[in-house]
């Protein structure tokens, strides 16, 4: 059996955040109009005024992952719950 493995963002300015639990609910924040960036901001939470959906890549999170249909304020909130520590570990393992 895979596991299935959560999708982070590692910014350039010490960002740092898992963006989606898994491949399928990161296409469906992407098809939401959002992309890993966003998702991490530090301005405050996405909600769902913030989405912008795009017809092209909804098309391929229904191909792909069809029984997953999530919005993107969903998708993190879930990433969040489920790896709350990401950032701290991240910032642990830097010198």
């Amino acid at each position: 059996m895979r596991r299935k493995q959560p999708v982070a963002f590692l910014g350039s300015e010490c960002e740092t955040a898992v963006v989606a639990p898994d491949l399928a609910a990161f296409l469906r924040l992407l098809a939401d109009g959002l992309g890993p960036c966003e998702a991490a901001s530090p301005y405050g939470p996405v909600t769902d005024a913030d989405s912008r959906p795009h017809e092209e890549l909804t098309a391929v999170a229904l191909r792909y992952a069809p029984d997953r249909r999530a919005s993107a304020p969903a998708v993190i909130a879930a990433a969040a719950r489920e790896f709350p520590d990401f950032g701290t570990t991240v910032m642990e393992l830097c010198r």
